[in-house]
């Protein structure tokens, strides 16, 4: 048994689908050692199929936000990457339904990908919900950091964020899932989903999103020490 009770919020009828997608942030606690393990073991209980989306070479955008030349980002947003999959590769070759495990910028190479992020940029340039969902999304990231971004970081974080709507897009296509995360859905990919931006790319329907929560287990206490039990 697991450190951690996986509970579904807010998705009804997330268990009509035969596949799981988990959407892995490299850099976020949630998807790290016991809290992996939880994730990854309730997939495997509930789904015939499961794909580990990798995100680390998305990252680049908030390195390059950090000041670091696009090369060197992404060099380091790969490394980041590499050295989850290093600490998690045990348990996911234990996992008794084997796991897709796709890295992002494997991504890049699909024949749609660039039909497919040039179409988010257009809506994003016409639509103005598009256009607010993502400005929103990216001041949260900064109020949550407690500072005002600059124009620069506006700008990249923009980048990130459309482009995230064309590869989930693309894994949309390729695979009906529940998107199985430990946090809120963004708006920008919400008001796709929806259908509430009509110039967006299609193919994020066919994706449900369920958020999760890892509640700890909790433990019984044992006999009292010369209790004789």
């Amino acid at each position: 048994m697991t450190r951690y009770k996986i509970v579904v919020r807010n998705s009804p009828g997330w268990r009509g689908f035969a596949a799981a997608t988990l959407g892995v942030s490299t850099p976020s606690v949630n998807w790290e050692g016991p809290k992996f393990a939880a994730i990854l073991a309730f997939a495997a209980a509930n789904f015939s199929t499961i794909r580990i989306d990798v995100s680390d070479a998305l990252y680049r955008h908030s390195f390059m936000a950090e000041g670091l030349p696009p090369d060197e980002a992404l060099g380091r947003a790969n490394a980041m990457g590499a050295a989850w999959l290093a600490r998690h590769q045990e348990l996911i070759d234990s996992s008794p339904v084997k796991p897709d495990v796709i890295r992002w910028s494997a991504w890049y190479s699909h024949a749609d990908y660039g039909a497919t992020l040039a179409g988010f940029e257009r809506a994003h340039a016409i639509d103005t919900v598009l256009r607010e969902a993502v400005h929103d999304d990216s001041m949260d990231f900064y109020r949550r950091r407690s500072r005002p971004p600059s124009l620069p970081e506006l700008e990249h974080s923009r980048n990130y964020l459309l482009e995230e709507l064309a590869v989930i897009t693309l894994q949309a296509r390729a695979l009906p899932s529940v998107k199985l995360y430990p946090g809120g859905e963004l708006r920008s990919l919400r008001v796709v989903r929806q259908g509430l931006v009509a110039d967006a790319p299609q193919g994020l329907e066919r994706e449900q999103f369920a958020q999760i929560k890892l509640e700890t287990r909790s433990v019984a206490p044992g006999p009292a020490p010369g209790s004789g039990q």
